[in-house]
């Protein structure tokens, strides 16, 4: 795990910072994932042998709702990992897929868990900007509103780290908190 040598406090209570690697770090309690209103996106189980035809599996999901985009869904727990809070930011009916306002949604939600679940330490995966979704500039300013938000209404929360896949993602989004904060300035 590779951590950023930026990080950002928001007042005396909570911390944002960009981590690089597979895992959340340690203390990590929950890590919100993107997904899409059909809940197709991220880890898929393993697929049990069946006789149906592939169209038949595909047919028989095809009753259950969309789930509402800004929503989040949270994964059964696993044991010995955190938690996963699904934000719902993709809707591949929808173009562009992903809009500002669902991924905002989806984080204010997420934040909402964490607090109702009196947690301290959140990692957070990029919401919304694959696919042709959001600027890495856009989902991060929100992100740090987010965090603002919460820290000046009272959170559990100490600390979230930004989840980021690789050593390059980590020094762009690096670059980008900086000119967040220069902004706020």
């Amino acid at each position: 795990m590779i951590r950023a040598r930026f990080a950002v406090s928001f007042g005396d209570s909570l911390d944002l910072d960009l981590v690089s690697g597979e895992q959340a770090p340690a203390a990590t309690e929950a890590v919100v994932v993107p997904q899409d209103v059909h809940l197709i996106l991220g880890d898929v189980a393993t697929i049990e042998d069946t006789r149906e035809t592939p169209e038949q599996v595909l047919a028989a999901s095809a009753p259950e709702r969309p789930r509402r985009p800004g929503s989040i869904v949270v994964a059964p727990p696993k044991q010995g990992a955190p938690l996963t809070l699904q934000a719902i930011v993709y809707d591949f009916e929808s173009s562009p897929p992903a809009c500002e306002a669902h991924v905002f949604e989806a984080l204010l939600s997420a934040f909402e868990e964490a607090k109702a679940r009196c947690m301290s330490c959140l990692a957070v995966q990029p919401l919304g900007t694959a696919h042709a979704g959001l600027p890495p500039a856009r989902f991060l300013a929100l992100l740090a509103q987010v965090c603002y938000s919460s820290a000046e209404l009272g959170t559990s929360l100490r600390r979230v780290h930004l989840l980021l896949s690789s050593p390059e993602e980590l020094s762009r989004y690096e670059a980008l908190l900086s000119q967040v904060v220069d902004k706020k300035k």
